[in-house]
């Protein structure tokens, strides 16, 4: 993505706005990032729009140099930036941890809050295909309610995709696949 230089995004709320079209036409042919405004599921990568991005979209392109955060005129350091997303997420760490190993294996990442857990994950992008995957991040000390795993689990299956339970750990993430049979 080195051939986009540098966006300036704007953080709007709990979103962050790429204006100028060239750019995010650039960010979004070469990765998916973001959501073109006004456009849904764009079947294709030439937008015309500014791209709105998710705040762990926006530090995930910040740290690789990708994208400069204003906020009005004045740039938004990563401390900054990081006390914002810690106020809309209050695990960002490991949702960030999860969606950057998901990202680094070439996956599509956009989330997934209305099947009630945290990312659908994509081999192409949206629009093209539908997500294989969903993504649940938990904690390994963390005590799941059987009634939630259940939920989840019906819920991904009546969209026909597999549960990913994401455990970030010190060495990496691990990954536990759900997936609903009828025996």
């Amino acid at each position: 993505m080195e051939e986009c230089g540098k966006a300036l995004g704007y953080l709007v709320g709990s979103k962050v706005v790429v204006f100028d079209v060239e750019k995010a036409r650039c960010i979004f042919s070469h990765g998916f990032f973001g959501k073109p405004v006004g456009l849904k599921k764009p079947k294709d990568t030439n937008i015309s729009v500014p791209l709105e991005l998710s705040l762990i979209e926006a530090v995930y392109l910040a740290r690789r140099g990708v994208l400069k955060v204003l906020k009005g005129d004045v740039e938004v350091g990563e401390e900054e930036l990081l006390k914002a997303v810690n106020k809309v997420f209050s695990n960002f760490e490991e949702l960030y941890r999860v969606y950057e190993d998901i990202r680094s294996q070439g996956f599509t990442v956009r989330s997934a809050l209305k099947y009630g857990v945290d990312y659908a994950v994509y081999r192409l992008r949206p629009g093209v295909e539908h997500a294989p995957f969903l993504v649940k991040v938990v904690h390994r000390e963390q005590l799941l309610d059987p009634g939630d795993i259940v939920g989840w689990g019906r819920i991904s299956h009546s969209v026909r995709k597999t549960l990913l339970l994401a455990i970030p750990e010190s060495g990496g993430v691990n990954y536990i696949a759900l997936k609903w049979f009828k025996p």
